[in-house]
């Protein structure tokens, strides 16, 4: 395992590395959405080169980033609040999460979605008429910024439960190691909401609700029990020098075998117009054990490989929120210059991945990373002056 000199051997590094590594997937994932052959009528910009590869790469994606990233903000969250107490919790939570979703539904959103027709469209509507009258209607989304919404809520209920009852969330010693009753007792609860919602909503449905607000109500539930996970773990001191460990090969190996089989079965079961409750509840439990079985093999490979504060490792985990926050604003305009290329399809996502990549690493740390640090060197002489 590679340690730069120096580093805080007290610090899990793998998660920040973890959290970088899965953004990046992110964005594999948004360019991936172009190259599928489903021809998406919502998508921001599709390709006239297709390959069903892109299918199965995007059911198989969607399953797990969600529930990793929710999973690592439910495990730091008690410790933040234990060190800076509620207020400041909150304080740096409206900054660094509630003004930007702000920020990004209101600002970026837009131009976003605008793309979809500006795409497709020989003569589209002017930005101003679209975002005066059509965004906030039926073209209402929130694009990636969506997360922030649903985190903000989840930490607004994990303070909630706090105030209530803050006894239950202090770390118990000796660590419990948790059983294999335990794991598929939480991949059979968190199978239950995803099942339940099913039944009324589309797997893939967004609601929206009041002005600003969206939910995916298939998925909520068990993103939830992510983030609740992420709790538990914290507080029975998982992923420590004396805590719960995964085990790779003991999470791998499953892992590939319900990948395999859940794109077997969302393929040839979950895709008819009319899907019998039967086929949705062995949609729910696969998705929940595959999404199970791949965090945990996430998390010990990393812990295993990449718990490093290795210089590149550094720079991508100290930028991967502005890289998650600003990568749609490169990835839609490389697709659009792009997409009528007769170019070969690997060729063309493999280039738009990789540059829109690179270039939001270089806008980020370069651009973007420097502005905050001026910032925040001006207020603080401010403050001091």
């Amino acid at each position: 395992m590679m340690k730069a000199s120096g580093a805080d051997k007290s610090r899990m590094y793998f998660f920040d590395n973890l959290r970088a590594a899965i953004i990046l997937i992110m964005v594999f994932f948004h360019v991936a959405m172009g190259y599928t052959t489903w021809d998406l009528k919502w998508w921001y910009v599709n390709d006239i080169q297709k390959n069903s590869f892109f299918d199965l790469f995007v059911f198989a994606t969607d399953v797990y980033i969600m529930p990793v990233m929710f999973f690592i903000a439910g495990y730091f969250a008690p410790a933040v609040l234990l060190k800076q107490g509620l207020v400041l919790f909150w304080r740096n939570k409206l900054i660094r999460i509630v003004l930007p979703w702000l920020g990004g539904v209101l600002m970026i959103a837009p131009l976003i979605a605008y793309s979809a027709i500006f795409s497709r469209t020989e003569a589209p509507p002017s930005y101003f008429s679209f975002w005066l009258y059509d965004f906030f209607g039926a073209y209402y989304q929130q694009a990636h910024y969506w997360f922030l919404e649903i985190l903000a809520a989840f930490f607004l209920l994990f303070t909630t439960a706090y105030s209530y009852k803050p006894e239950y969330f202090k770390q118990q010693l000796p660590c419990k190691q948790p059983s294999v009753r335990f794991f598929t007792f939480f991949a059979l609860l968190s199978a239950v909401p995803f099942f339940v919602a099913n039944l009324f909503f589309w797997v893939d449905a967004w609601v929206r609700i009041d002005i600003l607000f969206v939910i995916q109500p298939v998925r909520i539930g068990l993103y939830l029990c992510y983030f609740s996970l992420g709790i538990y773990a914290w507080k029975q001191a998982w992923f420590s020098e004396t805590g719960y460990r995964p085990p790779l090969f003991q999470w791998g190996i499953p892992a590939v075998l319900l990948l395999f089989l859940f794109l077997f079965y969302r393929v040839n079961f979950t895709l008819s117009p009319e899907i019998s409750p039967l086929h949705k509840a062995g949609h729910a439990l696969l998705f929940s054990f595959f999404s199970l079985t791949a965090t945990f093999t996430f998390i010990a490979f990393f812990q295993k490989f990449a718990d490093s504060d290795a210089y590149l490792w550094r720079r991508l985990a100290a930028n991967s929120y502005t890289i998650y926050f600003i990568h749609q604003c490169v990835v839609i305009p490389l697709a659009y210059m792009v997409k009528n290329l007769s170019l070969n399809v690997w060729v063309k996502y493999a280039g738009v991945s990789v540059v829109s990549v690179v270039l939001c690493f270089l806008i980020a740390e370069y651009w973007i990373r420097p502005l905050i640090v001026r910032g925040n060197m001006e207020k603080r002489k401010r403050l001091t002056g």
